[in-house]
């Protein structure tokens, strides 16, 4: 593909939406570590694989909004075990804590 779609317009906006999500659900994990003092280390652990997840949806939506669309199944890859990883973390920090 040569000239921008709207196919890829949309693909693009997507991963935006994605970093955007990750990276207020890290500023919401940097909120808990915060508050919970010394047992913060898992918070503090999603919010690592938040931001890493931000900077890969940054990174895959700049590069489809300049008509480069690498082939692969990788990124959405890395998302799928981003998105469960951080749920784990999640899960954990709600049963260690409660």
């Amino acid at each position: 593909m040569t000239a921008p779609t709207l196919a890829m317009e949309r693909t693009a906006l997507a991963w935006r939406r994605t970093g955007l999500g990750a990276a207020a659900c890290a500023m919401l994990f940097v909120h808990a570590a915060a508050t919970q003092g010394s047992t913060a280390v898992l918070p503090l652990a999603a919010a690592a694989v938040s931001l890493l997840l931000t900077c890969l949806g940054w990174a895959r939506g700049r590069a489809l909004d300049h008509g480069r669309m690498p082939p692969g199944h990788r990124p959405v890859a890395t998302t799928t075990v981003a998105i469960a990883l951080v749920a784990l973390i999640a899960l954990g920090s709600v049963l260690l804590d409660g």
